[in-house]
């Protein structure tokens, strides 16, 4: 079932009892592993990490794990091996860590376009699509020396195409959270109340 939350800058901010009840409520029907998908920008390290601090499990970010599992840059993979080889190694990667407890996993902007890799995760995972526009992502990302995709004269543009490219892929997941305009805690919340209605729905 395919759950789409907007934001409201009206709502209240809940109390620690409402909050902790809500942690307590995800928790204890969370049976695998909570993924963040989206384009670069989007606040899967940012949001993941504060939700899995909140619900009290471990946190995974696949393009570091693979980094430190290569001992050797993304940029680094892709110059040396190609985009190819990388999804490979991405696939790899992301296997493992779904099989194990559940935990917060997110993902390189590239990994659920990946037939496989969506398919692994929409199986196994309980997957959350991040979205915002493309100028609010580059606000975001800040230096695009970094991304191997951005490192070019019009990162704007990649962006845009990026997302229009990637779009139909990332509408499959299960729950989709519109970042814009949020702060990393808004939209964590956001996510988790979005969360608890999708479980209790299963």
């Amino acid at each position: 079932m395919l759950i789409v939350m907007k934001h409201s800058h009206k709502k209240a901010r809940p109390s620690s009892a409402h909050t902790a009840q809500l942690a307590a409520n995800i928790v204890g029907r969370l049976d695998r592993s909570l993924v963040l998908v989206g384009l670069m920008g989007s606040g899967k390290s940012a949001i993941g990490r504060r939700t899995a601090e909140f619900l009290d499990l471990n946190f995974t970010d696949s393009d570091q794990k693979i980094v430190s599992d290569a001992g050797i840059t993304i940029n680094e993979i892709f110059e040396l091996a190609g985009e190819a080889k990388f999804r490979e190694l991405e696939y790899r990667t992301i296997s493992t860590m779904i099989f194990s407890e559940p935990q917060v996993i997110a993902t390189g902007g590239g990994a659920f376009c990946s037939p496989q890799t969506a398919s692994l995760l929409l199986e196994q995972a309980h997957v959350v699509w991040l979205k915002a526009p493309p100028e609010t992502l580059l606000t975001r990302i800040g230096n695009t020396k970094s991304r191997p995709l951005l490192n070019n004269h019009n990162p704007l543009a990649t962006l845009k195409r990026l997302n229009k490219e990637r779009e139909k892929h990332y509408e499959k997941a299960q729950i989709h959270i519109d970042t814009h305009g949020l702060s990393t805690r808004k939209a964590m919340m956001t996510l988790l109340q979005t969360l608890d209605t999708h479980l209790a729905r299963r």
